[in-house]
């Protein structure tokens, strides 16, 4: 039905409505994708407490092993969406998380928690590549940056309801557990499963839209897309990956590690509870995400078609060095209301940078290899995110501080030091964005 509205920017299967569709569908699935990854970071005094677990061990759970397997599968099934079904690579991944994230709720001991977490970063790989690499596919570049804003956006969305999912249901059934299969089983566990088993319904939705045609004309040649000239490409551009990739994987080490540990840091130091607290983070995330991700996203398409091409760029290295010092005052007056406003803020402007720089690594680099590079920014920003963000905090508040209590001056740590240097990472590959961008 969108046939008419066809014009040369869009594929020869696609059209506009089709476009948003493919979008809409994307967006689901980095919903449901951010619950079962983020809901845990609710439940860990409970899994603290019923494992025997400090919170180093806890950090990595969380993070690395997460982030290990999501990381390195994810370079894997890159180089599978450069050349197969992206629909069926989708479909895969999702059944797989979703099942390793219930089966997660039933793990005996730290070894089978932590191989549950690898399961669950094995299938979540799925998703980003090839939710990218269809979305270049289909829209055009000066159209790229708000379709990818979205998805930042729905994985915010996602990352809310795992807040309020997880201290709700944690609430609920604490007084009024499960019974049936689940009688028995103590409620963080109960809300693992029940947040993660849906996802095997929503995988069937991967056949709910069409495969677009990829933009390479004619076939992608074979050499041009093989892993020698993929890793033959950055060596050849090191500032423009290093600043880039890099870059936003530094300041994912400051949002993410604060985003992990608020919710602990808010129950354990500030005293407040576990539904109060879910509820905070609920909104802080949907509020600030929603906004600053669409606002975001528009506004720098809009610039990019008036001629300031870097305008995601500038953006991400003003946030990373004014957030930072923000944050760190609402954590060291230890305030609650003032911490809700601070992670909405950084929500608003950290938080919704991630989805343009994606935008604009997938505009720069060669059609064959997308799917590998939009893999390589998920790899290092969640090694750096979800694994050393998380693991730095733990580490500095049980080995460096030496107190439990000492939560906030870890985090204020982290922030005050992840935040300038991706700024100045990202602000030294600018020159050669821009280059990339002229040819």
């Amino acid at each position: 039905m969108d046939a008419p509205a066809h014009t040369s920017d869009w594929p020869d299967n696609y059209g506009p409505v089709s476009a948003w569709w493919t979008v809409f569908i994307l967006m689901i699935f980095q919903i449901v994708s951010m619950i079962d990854r983020q809901v845990i970071s609710v439940l860990i005094p409970e899994m603290r407490a019923d494992l025997g677990l400090n919170d180093f061990q806890i950090s990595m759970v969380q993070g690395l092993s997460f982030a290990l397997f999501y990381g390195l599968m994810g370079l894997v099934i890159g180089g599978l969406v450069d050349r197969y079904s992206r629909r069926a690579i989708m479909f895969t991944g999702i059944v797989v998380w979703s099942l390793a994230a219930a089966g997660t709720g039933l793990a005996r001991g730290y070894n089978q928690l932590f191989a549950g977490r690898l399961l669950v970063g094995a299938g979540e790989a799925a998703v980003s590549p090839a939710g990218q690499s269809l979305l270049s596919s289909i829209f055009p570049r000066h159209r790229l940056t708000t379709p990818i804003a979205c998805l930042s956006v729905s994985g915010v969305i996602g990352i809310s309801l795992s807040y309020a999912l997880g201290g709700n249901l944690l609430a609920l059934f604490s007084t009024e557990p499960l019974g049936g299969p689940l009688a028995g089983l103590a409620p963080w566990r109960q809300v693992l499963v029940v947040t993660g088993l849906p996802g095997v319904a929503v995988a069937f939705l991967a056949f709910a839209f069409r495969e677009p045609k990829r933009r390479s004309q004619p076939p992608p040649d074979r050499q041009a897309a093989s892993w020698g000239a993929f890793f033959r490409y950055i060596g050849a551009h090191p500032r423009l990956m290093l600043g880039l990739i890099l870059g936003s994987a530094v300041m994912a080490v400051a949002i993410q590690g604060t985003m992990v540990w608020t919710p602990t840091y808010a129950r354990r130091v500030l005293g407040a509870s576990a539904a109060d607290v879910g509820t905070m983070m609920s909104v802080a995330v949907a509020l600030g995400g929603i906004v600053g991700g669409l606002s975001l996203g528009m506004l720098i398409d809009h610039r990019f078609a008036r001629g300031t091409r870097d305008m995601a760029l500038r953006l991400l290295c003003g946030f990373c060095i004014a957030i930072p010092p923000v944050l760190a005052m609402a954590f060291a007056l230890g305030n609650f209301a003032m911490l809700f406003g601070a992670i909405t803020l950084m929500m608003m402007t950290m938080g919704s940078s991630y989805g343009p720089t994606m935008a604009a690594v997938q505009m720069i680099d060669p059609v064959e290899m997308r799917g590998r590079f939009a893999a390589l920014m998920v790899l290092a920003s969640n090694l750096c995110g979800y694994a050393l963000g998380p693991m730095l905090i733990g580490f500095l508040t049980d080995y460096v501080y030496g107190d439990p209590m000492k939560l906030g001056a870890a985090i204020i740590t982290c922030l005050l030091t992840a935040g300038p240097l991706a700024a100045w990472m990202v602000w030294s590959a600018r020159g050669d964005f821009l280059r990339h961008l002229d040819r």
